[in-house]
This record gives structure tokens, sequence and C-alpha cells, in this order.
């Protein structure tokens, strides 16, 4: 596996951005919010006794681990740890609750810097440390999952105070913004009335550093 690891100046990142299209440049404007926002740092102490458990980890290719304030992207799926169910998932090829297709497209998140629609804690706290190319298997405990309630997720229901898995592999890391972290993959938006999935399956490993 190749990675590709590119170190600039933010003056480069700047004279170097790209807007092609509105889809992206809403990804970029909630990419910006998060990683500028006042961090809400996900602590474990705040969870005394509560932790994650990793399950399996295959080392990245990349340089160096994912920090607080990183910007990644990544692929993930979520499933019900009684009873393997997936309850969320970035890879397509299921039935949603609705009863339209599932898409295959990665999401970004700016780690650590507070709350993300769907990304519980314990999922951001998977991503710390891992490198691009790598993958991990971990056990999240509710209460650094969904908590008490139950949670209507996108494939299935998660019942209140449920254990869950997830299977992440990372596949692009920026500390230089949200320009890098979307380069070259502008048809691969976020959902909605602008969802667009070309090119989703053909994003090539990459660390912005």
């Amino acid at each position: 596996m190749r990675v590709t690891t590119v170190t600039t100046s933010r003056a480069d990142d700047v004279a170097g951005a790209s807007i092609t299209s509105n889809t992206l440049a809403s990804r970029r404007d909630l990419l910006i919010g998060a990683a500028t926002a006042i961090p809400m740092l996900l602590s474990r102490s705040a969870y005394a006794g509560d932790a994650i458990e990793v399950l399996e980890d295959v080392p990245g290719v990349g340089t160096r681990g994912a920090r607080r304030g990183d910007l990644l992207l990544f692929h993930y799926v979520g499933k019900l740890a009684d009873t393997g169910e997936v309850f969320d998932s970035t890879r397509g090829g299921l039935t949603y609750r609705d009863g339209g297709p599932g898409v295959f497209r990665p999401v970004a998140v700016a780690l650590g810097s507070g709350p993300v629609p769907g990304i519980c804690v314990g999922l951001q706290q998977a991503l710390e440390g891992m490198a691009v190319g790598g993958r991990r298997r971990v056990r999240v405990p509710a209460s650094l999952g969904f908590g008490p309630q139950p949670v209507l997720a996108p494939y299935a229901v998660v019942p209140g105070g449920s254990a869950v898995e997830y299977e992440v592999e990372l596949l692009r890391l920026s500390a230089r913004g949200p320009d890098a972290l979307t380069q070259g993959i502008a048809k691969c938006g976020q959902g909605g009335m602008g969802q667009q999935t070309e090119l989703c399956r053909d994003i090539a490993i990459a660390e912005y550093l």
C-alpha cells in the first residue's frame, strides 16, 4: 500500500485551495467550524471506569498517529455488540430504515473538537493514534456510545444502554485544513439533496502535515 505524504506551509495551502462544488464547500465550512470551535475535549477522565476496548489493531502506513485537532477522513461500520446487527455504516450495501439504498461514502471529522452528529465519543477515541491506512476494531460501552436512551440510527435502532462495536479505516489525515483533506474528491460529497458519490471508491490514502 502506498501513502502520499504532503508537507506544506499554510500559505501554500491557501494558494492551492480549490472548491469545485457547493457540496464540497459545505463540507469544508463544517470542518472549518469544527476545527476553530472551542474544543470540547474527549477526556477519558470524565468517564471514570469507562474506556473503549481495542479488539483488533492493524497498523497504518502514515508517518504519525492522529491527534486532536487533525482533520480525518475515514470509513466505519457500527454494530450492536450483543447481536452484530449493523446500525450505521459508511460502506453502503445495506438498506436504510426508510427503505433507501445505503451509500458508500466516507465521513470527515475534526478530531476532538466536540460532538459530531452520529459520531459518538467512543468512535472519536478509537481514531486517536491511528495512522492513515490503519484499521481498528473497538468495543464502546454505552457511556461512551449513545447513552441510556434508544437512538434511531441510519440502519437500525440502537437500544438504550447498548454497547457497540466499530470497525474503522483511516483514509486521510490533514493538519493543514479541509482543502488538503478533500483534495481530488469534489465529487464524493455529503448526503442530503446534493448527495454525490462519484470517486468515493477511488480515494487515495494520504496525509497532509
